[in-house]
């Protein structure tokens, strides 16, 4: 499996089943600009995904001046929120459907 399926503590427990690896939702963090490297147009490309979770909460987004909005896999908020400090995750309602990129594989 790819190395973003891989949970890291603190992640909540899975039992098989409960949860649908297809179809995730991407939640958004938000991090000081000064603690990230961007390249390119990286808040031009996440203008889609912005407008979606604004969209699906039906309100604005209330982004810091000199912060970045980044988005990460719903399963890893525990996680991102543990490793970095610095770090807020707007609340769910701002998150978005996805659809899996890594391809889920088995053998008959």
């Amino acid at each position: 499996m790819h190395k973003t399926r891989y949970f890291l503590p603190p992640m909540p427990s899975l039992t098989p089943g409960n949860y649908d690896l297809y179809f995730p939702r991407l939640r958004l963090a938000i991090l000081p600009r000064a603690n990230l490297h961007v390249t390119g147009d990286f808040e031009g490309l996440l203008q889609p995904v912005l407008e979606g979770a604004r969209k699906n909460a039906g309100r604005d987004l209330n982004v810091p001046e000199n912060h970045i909005v980044v988005p990460v896999h719903e399963l890893q908020v525990s996680h991102i929120l543990d490793k970095f400090k610095e770090a807020t995750v707007f609340p769910k309602e701002f998150s978005i459907p996805a659809r899996a990129q890594q391809s889920i594989r088995y053998f008959c």
